[in-house]
């Protein structure tokens, strides 16, 4: 088969492919189609379709390319993706990966959209005991145990949150019509319109940006393993990229004065579990996420000579955590409700009791819109106020970018100010050494709020400067 010269080519705008059941087509030539070039072509049973190439260099090439993929993929697993809907590979997929992905719990609720919606088998999600970890045995990987359950046609619903669901189910009534027609639907059926649609129409029903993206990246996910681990060469664009989605902006900066965080404490130190106030206070001085006191700290853990508490897992890895004056007061206070029993966990307490708390805590100090997760937002913006450098703040949250660590330390012009007068203190300001004496105003009308100059006294005697100022001769008229 003779192709014409490749040369370089743009992304396809469009992609789609679909086993094809009667005699292998002739080669064809790239065509214009819209703006661009388009190439079909049949080849070992795939009906194949590309467009959206710049030149008909670029389709050829890329059409090679399509076939090399089939040469070498020629052993698809399971029934190929003509033959397997969205949900069955959804379900497939979570039985595979979830057991090792931190976040399993989350994304198989977003799957268990579609399998309900599809009447498949839902998937149960559990924690895995933690393994005693040696040095030559580490902690075990798997973090979840994933089986199925009966398919139910409602999810259970908390007590008190009825009337919460059924809005829910209302406002999102179109967006999940269109979810069960995905989920229903052969892989290879699925195209960039489609999802295109959901995500629409999930902006019409008010879902924030952050659930659609939430979403979209579960089907770009799904589709992406599809292509590279189970050898389907029929998918030969991910329709889950490439999308119109809103944008996302979900950087929180609620950061409380020092009076509300003083209320605040008032009321969690009346909580009837004493547990409760110390861990909140540990997460407020440390920085930690919740789960990583909650889950994975041990009293032997907890280094009290160097002040470190080292976490064997977080969400980024192992990681050190600096104790503070403050951290290692509500450890003590934990350790004398607890014990320091090694293998121990240094608090018993659940999240949803520390939730509940932290609720009502809130509400009783007048305190809207602070969640638990801002304490690690408040201790970030602390310490950044007076720590020399980001790299600091970085060991203390555990970021591994400056970017990541920029959403939680907060820091303003007017900390900026706070840190120049301590700083002037101790070196003196540049502008004494370059401004000529007697041009700005005294030190007592600067602090009475007096404009530069302002009721100055000319006949005053020039105070005393020190080493550091370098006096400049000044010449007055006559």
């Amino acid at each position: 088969m003779t192709e014409s010269s490749s040369s370089s080519s743009s992304s396809p705008a469009s992609v789609s492919s679909a086993k094809s059941t009667g005699a292998p087509r002739a080669p064809s030539q790239p065509y214009r189609h819209g703006k661009g070039w388009a190439i079909r072509r049949s080849y070992k049973g795939y009906s194949l379709f590309l467009s959206g190439y710049r030149s008909a260099a670029g389709a050829s090439r890329a059409m090679r390319h399509k076939q090399q993929d089939i040469d070498d993929q020629q052993n698809p697993a399971g029934y190929g993706p003509e033959r397997t809907t969205l949900a069955q590979a959804m379900q497939d997929y979570a039985m595979e990966r979830l057991p090792f992905k931190k976040g399993a719990v989350q994304e198989a609720r977003r799957i268990n959209v579609y399998l309900r919606s599809a009447g498949l088998s839902l998937l149960d999600v559990q924690p895995v005991p933690s393994a005693k970890e040696t040095p030559s045995r580490p902690a075990a990987s798997t973090y979840f145990e994933v089986s199925l359950m009966p398919h139910q046609l409602e999810r259970e619903i908390p007590k008190g949150l009825g009337a919460h669901r059924r809005a829910q189910l209302t406002a999102n009534a179109k967006t999940d019509q269109l979810r069960a027609a995905l989920a229903t639907s052969p892989m290879a059926d699925i195209s960039r319109e489609l999802i295109q649609r959901l995500v629409d129409q999930m902006r019409k029903d008010g879902n924030s940006a952050a659930t659609i993206d939430l979403e979209r990246s579960a089907l770009r996910v799904l589709f992406n393993h599809a292509r590279s681990h189970w050898r389907w060469a029929a998918l030969c664009d991910n329709p889950a990229t490439h999308l119109k989605m809103p944008r996302l902006d979900n950087q929180r900066s609620r950061v409380p004065s020092d009076q509300q965080l003083s209320r605040l404490a008032q009321e969690l130190a009346r909580c009837r579990n004493r547990q409760l106030a110390p861990t909140l206070a540990l997460l407020a001085e440390t920085a930690m996420r919740a789960s990583e006191p909650l889950s994975h700290a041990r009293w032997k853990d907890v280094n009290w000579t160097e002040r470190i508490l080292m976490l064997g897992d977080s969400k980024n890895g192992k990681r050190a955590v600096p104790l503070s004056d403050g951290a290692l007061q509500a450890l003590r206070a934990l350790s004398a409700l607890n014990g320091q029993e090694p293998e121990a966990p240094i608090t018993t307490a659940t999240y949803d009791a520390l939730a509940a708390a932290w609720r009502r805590a809130c509400k009783r100090a007048g305190l809207v819109d602070l969640h638990i997760h801002d304490l690690r937002h408040i201790c970030a913006t602390r310490w950044a106020r007076v720590m020399p450098n980001v790299l600091h703040v970085m060991a203390l949250t555990g970021h591994k970018t400056f970017v990541s660590v920029q959403r939680y330390a907060h820091v303003d012009a007017q900390d900026v100010v706070g840190i120049m007068r301590n700083a002037s203190a101790i070196c003196g300001p540049l502008a004494a050494t370059l401004v000529p004496a007697g041009t700005s105003a005294s030190p007592a009308s600067q602090a009475a709020g007096a404009a530069p100059g302002a009721g100055a006294d000319a006949s005053a005697p020039e105070q005393a400067m020190g080493s550091n100022v370098l006096a400049f001769p000044q010449r007055r008229r006559a």
